[in-house]
C-alpha cells in the first residue's frame, strides 16, 4: 500500500511516517506542499493520501482543501483530511470536497490509524474482486459491435474475449477498412476498465513534432507555442485503453520511448525531468508488414516483440463474404431513408471483389442510399449508382480458382464438380432437373455425378424430370 503524507511541517510528517511504516506493506511518500504532492501523484499511483488542511504557516492558507478536492476527483486515491482540533469548520468543508475521513493530529498513533489502513485493505480486496469477477463476465460476453456469423467472425470473438481480459498490450492486425478500430473498442469494452477512456490516435495523421506532445504531454515553455501545460494522452487515459492506429508509422525515436512505457510503466513529459505512470492499457493497430519493416530498420524489433505477445488478426472481407448480407441489412438499418435490396443485389455485391473491405461495403451502401431512386435497391441499381457494369463475376470465378488451388493434394476438379453439384441440388431441393438448370447442363451430367458418390450415402429423393 502506497501512502503520500503532505504536511508543510517536517517533523509532523516524519512522525505520521514513522508510524505508517510499521505497519507491514506500507510504503510513503512525503511532499511539503500542493506543488509537491501533485508532482508525487502524477509520478506513481497512491492508494491513501493523509493531508495537512493548512499548508503554511500562513492562517489563511487552504492549500490541502484543494488537494483533497483534486485527490477525490482525479486519483483512486483515497484522501483523509488531517487537522487541528479547533478546525472543524475546515473538516466539515474537507468532508463536502471529498474527503473519506478525518484524523486529528493530537489524536495519531498506531490505534488511530490501524482502522483506516485495515478498512483500506479491505477497500481494495474488494475492488480487486469485482474488477476479477467483471472480467469472468466479460469471458463470456458477446464483444460488441461485430456482425455476421461465420466461423471467421467466431474465432475473432473468441480471441476479443480471451485478450480482453488482460492488462497487456494488444496488437490488432489486419487489411485497411477490416474493422480494425471495432475490434479495439470491443476489446475496451469487456476489459476490466470498461467506464475509463478510450482515447484514439492515429500516428500517421500529426506532424512528427506534435506527437510526442501529444502522447507524453509537455510543461508550460517546453517548446515555442507551450504556452500551458498540458497532460498528455498517456495521462487522460487513466486505467482506459490509448488506442495506437497506425503504429508502423510512428517515428523511430518515439518507438523507443514507447518501448520504455511498455517496459516499465513510467514516461517523462516533454520539459521535465519527472517520471509519470502509465495506468492504462495500450491497443495498437496496423496493416502493415512490422515483421519486414523491422528487417528494414524501420520498426524496431524489440518493441514489435513487446507489442504483439497478445495478437489480433482481422479478416478480410473476402475471408467472410458469407456475412454480407448480415453487414448490409445492419448498414442500411443505420440510414435515415428506409431501403429494401433483393437477394440477387445481394448476391451480386457477395460476387464483387473487395479490396477496401467493409469500409468499402459501407460506403457502397450509402452511395445506394442517397442516389437510388426507389426504396429498392437490385441488380440494375446497384450497377447505375456503382459503375459496375460486371458484378464482379470473372473476378468472383478467379477468386474461388485461387482458393480451389490451395486445396490438399487430390482431384481438384472432381472436387469442384462435388461441390458444385451438392450445391445445386441443395438449391434444387433434390430435383435432379432443377439442378441441372440451375448449373446449365443436361439432367443425365448430374445422375452420372451422383453415380460417383461412395454407396454409403442414402439414396437420392424420387423425383419427375
Amino acid at each position: 500500500m502506497h501512502v503520500l503524507v503532505v504536511d508543510d511541517q517536517r517533523s509532523a510528517r516524519r512522525n505520521l511516517a514513522t508510524l505508517l511504516e510499521a505497519f507491514p506493506d506500507v510504503t510513503v511518500t512525503q511532499a511539503a506542499s500542493l506543488d509537491e504532492a501533485r508532482r508525487a501523484l502524477e509520478r506513481e499511483p497512491v492508494d491513501l493520501a493523509l493531508i495537512d488542511v493548512r499548508l503554511s504557516e500562513d492562517a489563511r492558507n487552504r492549500d490541502g482543501l484543494v488537494l483533497v478536492k483534486e485527490v477525490a476527483e482525479k486519483t483512486t486515491a483515497v484522501p483523509v483530511c488531517v487537522t487541528a482540533t479547533s478546525e472543524m469548520d475546515a473538516i466539515r468543508t474537507a468532508m463536502r470536497s471529498g474527503a473519506y475521513d478525518y484524523l486529528l493530529k493530537e489524536d495519531l498513533c498506531e490505534e488511530t490509524l490501524s482502522p483506516l489502513i485495515n478498512g483500506l485493505r479491505e477497500r481494495r480486496r474488494l475492488e480487486r474482486e469485482v474488477l476479477e469477477l467483471r472480467a469472468r463476465v466479460s469471458a463470456d460476453a458477446a464483444p460488441p459491435g461485430l456482425i455476421g456469423t461465420s466461423a471467421a467472425m467466431e474465432r475473432l470473438r473468441g480471441m476479443i474475449r480471451r485478450v480482453a481480459v488482460s492488462d497487456r498490450p494488444v496488437l490488432v492486425l489486419g487489411p485497411t477498412g477490416s474493422g480494425k478500430e471495432v475490434v479495439t473498442r470491443a476489446i475496451h469494452t469487456l476489459g476490466p476498465h470498461p467506464s475509463a477512456p478510450l482515447i484514439d490516435l492515429n500516428c500517421g495523421a500529426l506532424p512528427e513534432n506534435l506527437v510526442e506532445s501529444q502522447l507524453f504531454g509537455h510543461e508550460k515553455g517546453a517548446f515555442t507555442g507551450a504556452d500551458r501545460r498540458v497532460a498528455g494522452y498517456f495521462a487522460d487515459v487513466g486505467k482506459g485503453t490509448l488506442f495506437l492506429d497506425e503504429i508502423g508509422e510512428l517515428p523511430l525515436a518515439l518507438q523507443a520511448k514507447l518501448l520504455r512505457v511498455l517496459e516499465s510503466g513510467r514516461y517523462r513529459p516533454v520539459g521535465t525531468t519527472a517520471e509519470s505512470v502509465f495506468e492504462g492499457r495500450i491497443v495498437a493497430a496496423t496493416h502493415a508488414d512490422l515483421e519486414e519493416r523491422a528487417r528494414r530498420g524501420t520498426f524496431r524489433e524489440d518493441l514489435l516483440y513487446r507489442l504483439n505477445v497478445l495478437t489480433v488478426r482481422v479478416p478480410p472481407l473476402d475471408e467472410h463474404r458469407e456475412d454480407i448480407p448480415a453487414l448490409v441489412a445492419h448498414f442500411l438499418k443505420k440510414q435515415r431513408r428506409p431501403m429494401r435490396i433483393t437477394r440477387e443485389a445481394l448476391d451480386a455485391l457477395a460476387a464483387q471483389a473487395w479490396p477496401g473491405n467493409i469500409r468499402q461495403l459501407r460506403n457502397i451502401i450509402d452511395r445506394l442510399v442517397v442516389f437510388a431512386e426507389e426504396a429498392e435497391i437490385d441488380v440494375a441499381t446497384l450497377r447505375e449508382v456503382t459503375g459496375a457494369a460486371e458484378v464482379g463475376v470473372d473476378e468472383a470465378l478467379r477468386r474461388v480458382a485461387r482458393v480451389v488451388l490451395q486445396l490438399p493434394s487430390g482431384n481438384k476438379l472432381d472436387a469442384v464438380e462435388e461441390a458444385l453439384v451438392a450445391e445445386a441440388m441443395l438449391r434444387a431441393e433434390g430435383n435432379k432437373s432443377g439442378a441441372a438448370r440451375l448449373l446449365g447442363v443436361h439432367r443425365k451430367v448430374i445422375e452420372r455425378r451422383l453415380e460417383k458418390r461412395p454407396t454409403s450415402e442414402p439414396p437420392e429423393p424420387d423425383e419427375e424430370a
